[in-house]
């Protein structure tokens, strides 16, 4: 498996990003789209995986109008099984950033990717190495701010490409790795001066 450190310099992390037919595993909906972008000492290393994913079901027709695939984009594409063995080498014991709310216990990006690995007869991947900084942002933001569209203005990071192809995992992937620095250098000053509960347990790692 690939380490925590890239020879690039500094900790290796996987930035992630997923597209799937709905919202909830347990509705029976699946994987679309997977990216995972490498970033060492906080930066893109220009190292990635991507995948456009034949969820081996149909897909809403609601959902296709946030995302954009349909049923004929993913015809010809590998199930997930397929795909499943080189993504999870990709990732290794390196940290896992993204960025998705959580509700009741549930991040759809950690779900539905360890639902896949397990389908596949993959390991999943521990809750020790997953980071939201979704949370960071609802800590420092607020709720309504921390939208990845939100705090994309926030840094002046540009989005025009997001608002004019709509979703994508390997955008997102991407433009969250562009910010990904910057929101934790604020997040780090500003745990420095007041930590509540529900930023105590999303801090970084001491090695990420």
């Amino acid at each position: 498996m690939l380490k925590r450190f890239n020879k690039a310099g500094g900790p290796r992390e996987i930035v992630l990003d997923v597209e799937t037919t709905g919202l909830f595993t347990a509705e029976g909906h699946r994987i679309v789209e997977v990216a995972a972008v490498e970033v060492a000492g906080h930066r893109a290393t220009g190292r990635e995986f991507y995948s456009l994913v034949n969820p081996e079901r149909d897909i809403p027709e609601d959902v296709v109008k946030v995302h954009g695939i349909d049923d004929a984009k993913v015809a010809d594409k590998p199930a997930f099984k397929e795909i499943a063995a080189e993504l999870r080498r990709f990732i290794g014991d390196s940290t896992v950033v993204i960025t998705c709310r959580t509700k009741d216990d549930y991040t759809l990006d950690i779900a539905f990717l360890n639902m896949e690995f397990e389908r596949a007869g993959q390991p999943p991947v521990p809750e020790s190495q997953w980071v939201n900084v979704r949370r960071w942002s609802e800590n420092m933001f607020g709720e309504k701010s921390a939208t990845l569209d939100k705090v994309l203005d926030r840094y002046g990071i540009s989005r025009k490409e997001r608002d004019d192809n709509g979703h994508s995992a390997i955008l997102d992937a991407r433009l969250l790795s562009e910010v990904y620095p910057r929101l934790l250098k604020d997040y780090m000053s500003n745990a420095e001066h007041s930590t509540p509960v529900a930023a105590k347990a999303e801090q970084p790692k001491p090695n990420t």
